[in-house]
């Protein structure tokens, strides 16, 4: 795992990230933006990690058939909403999708539910949606 704090507005992390996408380091303070998000360039990663920490689980993935990405966003809605985001990640090639919580990353070379529920049933806890 690697260190970090909180950033003060939208500043960058001084250092990278360990990993891509990241399972700990600097990330925002406040709320957690828990939910789907739709339009790229989706969550920064400080706004990612700051949903690890929080104990969520954020869904990371490239550019998705509209049909996948549905079957994904309805799968979210219907069962994680309460521990899970869902973002478009710009480092992810077509139909990846990495699973990550805190000090924790699975990658996935297209939606796969079953992988997904069984990271979020080990690795998600409940968390206040504030975004």
């Amino acid at each position: 795992m690697q260190f970090g704090s909180h950033l003060i507005g939208d500043a960058a992390p001084p250092v990278a990230y360990s990993s891509v996408p990241p399972t700990s380091g600097w990330h925002t303070s406040g709320a957690p933006p828990i939910g789907v998000h739709e339009s790229p360039p989706g969550l920064s990663e400080p706004q990612q990690v700051a949903t690890l920490e929080a104990g969520g689980v954020v869904i990371t993935h490239g550019p998705l058939e509209e049909s996948t990405r549905a079957d994904l966003v309805e799968a979210v809605e219907a069962r994680w909403a309460d521990r899970t985001v869902v973002t478009p990640y710009a480092e992810l090639s077509d139909g990846a999708v990495a699973l990550t919580s805190w000090g924790a990353l699975q990658h996935c070379t297209d939606v796969d539910l079953t992988a997904i529920e069984a990271f979020v049933a080990t690795y998600a806890e409940p968390i206040e949606s504030h975004g």
